[in-house]
């Protein structure tokens, strides 16, 4: 069966990360075709973030080295 999911972030609200932890929450609205079905949060350890960071980055043509670590409490 062939579905048409996808999920997009939801604009209006903001990321946001654990300083103890290092978990990072990515708000997402889930849909089918265009209509929305409902919203969830992504949540990623810190190294599954900066994992995913790269991809992205490599993915979209920026070639370069990954941030130094730094405070999660920048995020905020």
């Amino acid at each position: 069966m062939l579905t048409r999911l996808h999920a997009s972030t939801r604009r209006w609200e903001p990321l946001t990360a654990d300083a103890t932890t290092g978990e990072v929450r990515v708000p997402l609205s889930l849909y089918s075709v265009d209509q929305q079905q409902g919203d969830v949060d992504l949540v990623l350890s810190r190294s599954d973030a900066q994992r995913l960071f790269t991809q992205l980055a490599e993915g979209l043509g920026f070639v370069h080295p990954m941030p130094a670590q730094r405070s999660l409490g920048a995020l905020r």
